[in-house]
Parts: structure tokens; sequence; C-alpha cells
């Protein structure tokens, strides 16, 4: 602890710059570990020190600062230590601006670690309301992040800013979020629904799913996911597709989008994801409107053969029994259903539901042997 304390003293920005250097590159690999974290974090001095680091004139040393950031806020703990402590100095380090400023920066070379720190605040629950706060500070903020997202070449110096898309997912982890993602005023959704199907990286197109996701189990915005001119459930589907002919009675019900797709369409590689879009179709089950949409576009012909390719190919067990609740409801015509609402009006005993998990673990394992 004594020998970390000791590098404060040559992280100061009047500091020459060779030992600020060697200096903050000792930190950077002692954030690196569980223990030096620990000790890192709990010197107020030495985060003040990285916080001050990240306006440095050099590159290198800023970006040092910026990596031992994302380090430091990986886990909740230390997330909520940088942020608090942040806030409390004064003047205060306006972190999530400064992180706001150096994304939507074409010119940026630390937009992306920068994403990465946000991405990682922004996913304690705790603290969102607070950073939403200061994002519609300036109403252009989140319009101006929307456009860095949206836009592949939008930095200048090569930056990817995959991670805006577990940023604006974190965000939606709470019912403002959702609805500023939803709201007219930004367009948000709209902007980040392509990326849903993104082959370039994982990051993005799985942070822009689990927007998705979290919108879809928000019953308030079924009608803006259903809506026919919406090409929300088109994103949701399409991932789930693959390059199988339908006959031209089960084409007529698809989205237009979704018709005569080409030999080379293939599926979502990580089952992961797939499960996520699979929970997303079951949220929207949870109605007998939305039910009744569903079955009007097609959903149950898409999963049909989504099924057979998960049982035969992918084999994965979660996803597999993800489409099957699906389907089961879907089949099902909505006088066997006799419920208008599955989440208001079923509740299950938490026996029961045990049994009923064991019971569909069974069930996929006879489809996968």
């Amino acid at each position: 602890m004594e020998t970390v304390k000791e590098l404060v003293q040559f992280m100061q920005p009047n500091q020459r710059l060779d030992l600020k250097a060697v200096a903050l590159t000792h930190v950077l690999g002692l954030t690196g570990s569980a223990e030096g974290k620990s000790a890192i974090l709990s010197l107020d001095d030495m985060l003040m020190a990285i916080f001050g680091l990240t306006f440095d004139g050099n590159q290198t040393v800023a970006k040092d600062a910026v990596l031992s950031l994302i380090n430091l806020t990986a886990e909740e703990e230390g997330a909520i230590k940088v942020f608090q402590l942040a806030k409390q100095l004064q003047p205060p380090f306006a972190i999530v601006e400064v992180a706001a400023k150096e994304i939507t920066n074409e010119q940026s070379d630390l937009a992306d670690p920068w994403s990465m720190v946000l991405s990682n605040l922004t996913r304690v629950e705790s603290l969102v309301h607070e950073i939403l706060d200061t994002l519609e500070k300036d109403d252009q903020t989140l319009p101006r992040l929307a456009k860095a997202f949206a836009q592949l070449d939008y930095n200048k110096k090569k930056a990817k800013l995959h991670y805006l898309a577990p940023i604006f997912c974190n965000l939606t982890q709470v019912s403002r979020g959702r609805e500023l993602c939803c709201h007219r005023k930004y367009q948000l959704l709209e902007k980040l629904l392509p990326f849903a199907s993104f082959d370039g990286s994982v990051v993005r197109r799985g942070g822009t799913i689990g927007i998705l996701k979290n919108v879809c189990f928000d019953t308030v915005y079924h009608d803006v996911i259903l809506n026919e001119q919406s090409s929300i459930l088109v994103a949701i589907l399409q991932p789930l597709c693959g390059p199988e002919e339908f006959s031209d009675e089960d084409n007529e019900l698809l989205p237009i989008e979704l018709q005569y797709l080409p030999e080379s369409k293939t599926r979502e590689e990580d089952p992961d994801l797939r499960k996520m879009l699979l929970e997303c179709l079951l949220q929207l089950c949870s109605t007998r409107r939305s039910r009744e949409i569903l079955r009007s576009r097609g959903v149950y012909e898409i999963l049909r053969e989504y099924h057979k390719w998960e049982a035969k190919v992918a084999k994965d067990s979660d996803c597999l029994l993800a489409c099957e609740n699906v389907v089961d409801i879907l089949i099902k015509k909505e006088e066997e259903i006799g419920l208008d609402n599955y989440k208001t009006e079923v509740e299950v005993p938490a026996e029961q539901s045990e049994k009923f998990v064991q019971e569909d673990a069974a069930y996929v394992k006879t489809l996968l042997d």
C-alpha cells in the first residue's frame, strides 16, 4: 500500500513527463489484478491523480489514465466508488460529461476507451438515473451519442464505438431509459435497430439486442413494437431467420423484409443472443392482442424453421427451450389460453415452477439425443 501511495506524487499534472508515464504505467498494471484495484480504490488521492491525467497533453499518458479507469470500474463496487468520488470533488470531475464529450468528438483518440468507462458506469442500475440526468442536461447529447453509434465512420481516428450499444442497453434497464429510447423526440430506437444483425461486432450486436429485450419486457411499448410501420419486430426476427424457402401462403404472412431471403442468409451465431431474441418474442406473447399480431406476421412459421435448425445444427438446449416456450403459446387458440394478459393474470407457485423447469430440461434433452 505504501508503495502505491508513493506513486501519487509522480502523477501530478506539473510532474516531469517521464515520471508521470512510468508511474501511470505501473498503476495501470496494478489495475489488472483484484488486489491492485482494491489498493487503488482505497486511495482517494490516487483516483484524483488518475482523473487529472485523463486531461494530460501527452496522448499516451491520457490514454493510460482512461484505461486505468476502465479496469477500476469493471466491477460494481469500483464503478460506484469512482462515480461518487468524481462527484464529491471540488470542483467535481464531470466523468459522464467528459466521457460523452470524448465519444461524440469526431477527432478524439480516446473515444473507445471512454465509451468503455461509460459502459461500466451505466451497468450499475443504481447510477443510471443520475447518469441520465447528466446526459439530458444538454438536449443534444443523446442525439449526438446516437449519431456516433449509427454512423460507422463517425470517428475520424478510427474508433469503432461499439460500446455505445451496451451503454444504451444499460440505460434501458430503467423505465426512464426505455422511455427516452422510444421517445419520438430522439428516435433512438430507430437509429439503433439495424445493428441487431451487425456482423462486425458481437458487442454492438449484443448491446442492440439487449435494448430490444429491455423494451420488450415493458408492456407499455408493445403497441409501438408491433405497429405495422415499425421495424422493431423485423429486427427481432431477422437474426433468427435462415435461408429456408417458404410456401407462397406462408410468405404472405411474413413482413416484406423477411420474404425470399437469399441462400447466403445465416442465423445469429451466438446462442446467448439467440436466446435473448426468443425472450423478446415470449414477452410480446403476454397479451392476446400481441399474440394475434405475432401469428398474423408469420412468427410461428419462422420459429418452426428455426426450431428445426437449432435441434439439428446449433443444438443449444437453452435456445431450444426458449423457442418451445414461444411456439407453445402461438400454436394455441385464444380460447384454450383463456387469458388476456399472462403477466398480470398468472402466478405460478415456486414448487410448480421448479417442476416445470425439470420437465422442460428433460424434454429438450430428448430433442438433442
